[in-house]
C-alpha cells in the first residue's frame, strides 16, 4: 500500500501541537506504542477510529485511492452517477409535465371564468 498511516499520524499529532502523553491517553495507548505507531504502515481499525475523533479528520479517507477500495467505490460512483443522470432526466420530464398542466389548467380557469360572465350577463337579462 501506497499509505503510511503511521508517518500521517506523526505529521497529526505535531501540526495540532498536543502532547504525546494526552493523545495516547485519548487513544488508549501506551506513549510508547504511540512513538511504535509512527513508523506503522496500517494500525487497527478500532485506534483510526480514536484518531480520527482526536483529529476530527476521517483518516479513512486516505484509503479511497488505494487498490480494493478504489476499484470497490469507481464502480460504486459510476453506478450512483447513472442514477443521478436518469433521475435529473425524469425530473425534466415531469417539470415539463408540470408545466403542460399548469397551461392546461389557466386555459380551464378562463373557460370557467367566461362561462361565469356569460351565466353572470345571461341572468342579469331576466
Amino acid at each position: 500500500m501506497g499509505i503510511h498511516i503511521g508517518s500521517i499520524i506523526k505529521s497529526y499529532i505535531k501540526d495540532s501541537g498536543l502532547k504525546v502523553k494526552y493523545v495516547a491517553d485519548f487513544v488508549n495507548i501506551s506513549e510508547s506504542n504511540l512513538y511504535d505507531i509512527y513508523r506503522r504502515e496500517s494500525i487497527d481499525v478500532v485506534k483510526m477510529i480514536k484518531f480520527s475523533q482526536l483529529f476530527n479528520k476521517n483518516l479513512f479517507l486516505f484509503y479511497l485511492n488505494e487498490e480494493p477500495i478504489k476499484s470497490m467505490f469507481d464502480e460504486q460512483v459510476s453506478q450512483l452517477h447513472n442514477r443521478v443522470l436518469k433521475l435529473e432526466d425524469e425530473l425534466r420530464s415531469k417539470e415539463e409535465k408540470i408545466a403542460d398542466l399548469n397551461q392546461i389548467i389557466d386555459a380551464q380557469n378562463k373557460v370557467i371564468a367566461l362561462q361565469e360572465k356569460k351565466r353572470a350577463s345571461g341572468s342579469g337579462k331576466k
